[in-house]
């Protein structure tokens, strides 16, 4: 029964120990991960005026050529 016990009480501590390693090795692994998304968030910003100024003039030639479209049908 010692033996046993003994046994559990070894398998609490690595298990314990590998448990604080995972969180450590998660905890750096979640900063990076905020970081690359702040970066990425950035970018986006920064693309967002300009992909939005051609999407409007795509919207105005579809207008223009749907207006054309609809003068030719009798």
């Amino acid at each position: 029964m010692r033996q046993l016990s003994g046994k559990v009480a070894e398998l609490r501590g690595e298990l314990e120990s590998f448990h604080s390693g995972m969180t450590a090795q998660v905890s750096a692994l979640r900063t990076g991960v905020d970081g690359l998304s702040g970066k990425l968030v950035a970018a986006l910003a920064t693309l967002r005026p300009e992909v939005e100024g051609v999407g409007q003039e795509l919207a105005a030639k579809i207008d223009s050529l749907d207006a054309e479209l609809a003068s030719l049908e009798p």
